[in-house]
């Protein structure tokens, strides 16, 4: 089988970008003839991508590849137009709406190759629709009138090393990681860390994550607010290594996303054994079920709880925890990608 994946931007280390790694990666391993396009990638992550200056070109390079199936990894059925006839198309939806869209920021989308507008027309060009939670999967089924396919996303090999769980007790550090976008609710973190630190003075909190220059402004108010607030730490821009080093420092994991579509960052400190508050309605509930908090108040309570655990209630967290996510390994998500292409 030969395989076309397109991503427009995988220069930004996202959470479709690393889907995207993981599948080209995956696929490759399987014995699948995969080649990767995209109009731009940073060389670690992406070091034999085809880059493609315009949309006119990837459809010369399929062309060219005559591949059995073109794999859109992010939802952009205006590529499906001059893609038809080169061969089925797949999609993977992380939501069926741009939530993080504004009419301030649509043009740094459009720049970076996406077309956010849908069309019925153009969503009737795909054959396969993969997404990553049954939340997900509900809100496709209710917005444009499509069933799917769920295949969680994968984590990296990494996180089932057996190097990979938490030995020592971490110290009261509550860590967030991910891009700086307004719907991530870093600010509300901070926020909460006045309230926490009035129970546990020794508390702090770490958000490493990645500017978006799609939402410039909201990273200069973080950056603002956590030189104002005492114990907030803000690791700009991690490699891999530091994102993984960072979750073995962690007594809990932070994810206040409203209505997070499924959510990666929690599932690799979970991996690690670290215990992940994850703020209600989320996608996460396909695997977890413990510590999702149906309010502000509950998430900051729930975080308190954590903090406040001894290093054995802490540990017997960390093995349920790792456990809950030991389903989501690469190999698992690229077999389940292969089965819905049959």
């Amino acid at each position: 089988m030969r395989v076309l994946i397109f991503h427009p931007h995988l220069d930004v280390k996202g959470g479709s970008e690393r889907l995207t790694k993981i599948l080209y990666e995956g696929l490759k391993d399987l014995g699948v003839q995969a080649h990767l396009v995209s109009f731009a990638a940073t060389g670690d992550w992406f070091p034999d991508v085809i880059t493609a200056p315009e949309p006119a070109e990837v459809v010369r390079i399929a062309d060219k590849i005559r591949p059995d199936w073109i794999f859109l990894t992010i939802s952009e059925t205006s590529y499906a137009k001059g893609l038809r006839d080169k061969a089925r198309i797949a999609m993977y939806v992380h939501f069926p709406l741009e939530e993080e869209a504004e009419e301030e920021n649509i043009h740094e989308y459009e720049k970076r190759g996406r077309f956010l507008l849908c069309y019925p027309e153009e969503l009737k060009l795909i054959d396969r629709i993969f997404v990553n939670s049954r939340r997900t999967a509900m809100a496709v089924r209710l917005v444009w009138g499509r069933e799917s396919i769920v295949a969680h996303p994968p984590l990296e090999k990494r996180f089932f090393a057996d190097d990979s769980p938490v030995r020592a007790f971490p110290p009261p550090v509550i860590l967030s990681t991910g891009r700086f976008t307004p719907l991530k609710r870093q600010d509300f973190l901070i926020f909460a860390l006045d309230r926490i630190r009035e129970d546990i003075p020794e508390a702090e909190l770490v958000l490493a994550g990645f500017p978006d220059p799609r939402h410039e402004e909201y990273y200069r108010e973080i950056k603002n607010m956590a030189e104002e607030t005492e114990g907030v730490r803000i690791v700009e821009s991690p490699s891999d290594e530091e994102l993984f080093n960072l979750y073995g420092t962690a007594r809990v994991y932070a994810h206040p996303r409203i209505g997070e579509h499924f959510g990666i960052s929690p599932c690799e400190a979970m991996a690690r054994g670290v215990p992940a508050v994850v703020r209600y309605p989320t996608g996460l509930k396909d695997i977890a079920n413990q510590f999702i908090a149906r309010s502000d108040y509950a998430f900051i309570r729930m975080l308190t709880e954590v903090l406040k655990m001894t290093p054995s209630e802490w540990f017997k967290v960390n093995d349920k925890v790792r456990k809950s996510v030991s389903p989501l390994t690469p190999d698992n998500f690229v077999r389940t990608i292969l089965g819905g292409l049959k």
